[in-house]
């Protein structure tokens, strides 16, 4: 049994961890929710055209258009109509037959920037599953194990930001019928909200690894609990001569 000062020291140190690990796992929560949001926005970046650019694609003199993960918004005036007409489209995620190289590029950028805002989603849910259970079981392993998917779950979300950007640079050189010289672009709310999502992960990965910190060759362990979780697993494998 332990000293009581130390047993209610220690005590006080998991309850301090359990509490960091629960405003993390809220925080986690808040950033799912913002990013589910942002993932039906087309609020991620703001497109202004060239004066008198008209699109063939959509038969319309364009203005502007806000660009999403999902789709895109365009607003542009129609022939002999004087107001300005907005009309929003999905990506284009299939390859035409007489798709050109560019475009086939293109829609292969699209189908990775979709499939890894998915894997995202599927993680960020795993993560605070994890989480969770990181919270009721007291092994250092599976706080680790939560550290990691979060590590995971930032690189997926790092790659849909950093296909996004790819896709409106490969558009500008290679094609210039939907992007033509003079048009300009500027990131919007939820491209800023993607990186802080981010930075939120990272932290919260640092912060589970913090928290998993194994006391070696001490004794220190708050509950018997603990000190049951954290006991060295016997395989019971033996070498005989």
């Amino acid at each position: 049994m332990l000293p009581r000062p130390i047993a209610s020291s220690t005590a006080a140190t998991l309850e301090q961890k359990t509490k960091i690990i629960r405003i993390t796992l809220a925080a986690t929560v808040v950033s799912f929710i913002v990013f589910l949001i942002t993932l039906t926005s087309t609020q991620w970046i703001y497109v202004t055209y060239p004066r008198d650019f008209y699109s063939k694609r959509h038969n319309m003199t364009l203005v502007r258009s806000r660009y999403g993960i999902i789709w895109e918004c365009f607003s542009g005036r129609l022939k002999n109509v004087s107001t300005l007409t907005t009309k929003c489209d999905y990506h284009q995620s299939h390859i035409q037959n007489n798709s050109t190289p560019a475009e086939q590029t293109l829609v292969g950028m699209t189908r990775t920037m979709l499939s890894f805002s998915v894997i995202h989603i599927l993680l960020a849910i795993i993560t605070f599953i994890c989480g969770l259970y990181s919270i009721r079981d007291y092994r250092y392993t599976y706080k680790r194990l939560t550290g990691m998917i979060y590590i995971l779950s930032a690189a997926a979300m790092l790659v849909c930001i950093e296909v996004l950007s790819t896709i409106f640079r490969h558009i500008n050189e290679q094609l210039p019928d939907i992007y033509p010289a003079g048009t300009e672009r500027a990131y919007g709310v939820c491209y800023v909200m993607a990186w802080i999502i981010f930075v939120q992960l990272l932290i919260a990965s640092f912060t589970f690894f913090a928290c998993s910190k194994k006391r070696k060759g001490t004794f220190d362990e708050a509950t018997e609990e603990e000190a049951l979780a954290n006991r060295p697993v016997d395989l019971g494998r033996s070498f005989r001569r």
